[in-house]
């Protein structure tokens, strides 16, 4: 399957599916926290059902329902929708607001690379991929992260770290509640502590990841799913165990062109 023709089909399916001021989006580069925020979302706006089939039932993904060629759920307002979508692209076919996600670049490279793996098909090494991670035009975590804090188009977006949501995860999701307008009773805010902790979506892994059943009948698929989990570590620096001192010094340079003038990623270099 070519990029043009998931692309063309992929802006059916949003045309179809449609826009409105209410949908919150999870904004993310791969990797980043996007599953962990959907649920976050996903408990605050909801009962908190946890009998859903697959995450994308209750929070979608319109490219991912594209690549499956079926229609994404419809769900109640406010729809809590994902994208890795660059901005322009995101800003232009979008309404309603935007929490964009930021991690560790590092710790992003580390991440990416087991999930093209495991997820994607992906048969080379580190370097290989890393050196991807570096200079891929097409989807690159320094212009995706640039081009969303930038926000020409003056978006309502709030950008949460993943870092942060590991250290004071109620401060976060205080943060998230105010965006969104939101009004949560202390049972609720109990249940995301609960629900969105990683032992508890651990235990749900079947229900948030990519499916090979989701593939079956298109060999074309970008997917290529192995048994291998989906959520693995959640840790924070682990890129210090993976990366070379070569590579390190790469992506500060890479980091320094792009992002060095950014405050808000500054402990990402």
């Amino acid at each position: 399957m070519s990029t043009t023709e998931i692309k063309r089909r992929y802006c059916e399916y949003l045309e179809r599916f449609g826009a409105r001021d209410s949908d919150i989006w999870v904004a993310t580069f791969s990797k980043s926290g996007t599953t962990w925020m959907q649920m976050i979302l996903y408990q605050l706006t909801t009962a908190g059902d946890m009998s859903f089939d697959h995450l994308f039932d209750v929070s979608p993904w319109v490219y991912y329902a594209a690549l499956r060629k079926v229609e994404p759920k419809t769900t109640p307002d406010p729809r809590i929708l994902k994208t890795h979508d660059g901005y322009e692209f995101m800003a232009a076919n979008s309404r309603g607001r935007t929490i964009y996600v930021l991690r560790d670049g590092k710790d992003v490279a580390v991440s990416w690379y087991h999930h093209r793996c495991n997820f994607r098909g992906f048969e080379g090494t580190f370097d290989a991929h890393f050196d991807e991670f570096l200079h891929d035009d097409d989807y690159n975590w320094f212009d995706h992260v640039r081009q969303w804090l930038s926000n020409p188009r003056g978006r309502p977006v709030l950008y949460v770290k993943y870092e942060d949501l590991q250290v004071d995860f109620q401060a976060a999701v205080d943060r998230i509640v105010g965006f969104c307008d939101l009004s949560p009773q202390a049972d609720v805010l109990e249940r995301v502590r609960e629900r969105c902790a990683f032992t508890h979506m651990k235990k749900h892994e079947n229900q948030l990841a990519p499916r090979a059943s989701h593939f079956d009948n298109d060999p074309a698929a970008p997917y290529k799913i192995k048994s291998a989990p989906f959520l693995r570590t959640a840790k924070i620096g682990e890129w210090s165990e993976v990366l070379n001192k070569e590579q390190l010094l790469a992506y500060r340079k890479k980091f320094d062109e792009v992002l060095g003038d950014l405050e808000i990623v500054a402990d990402y270099r």
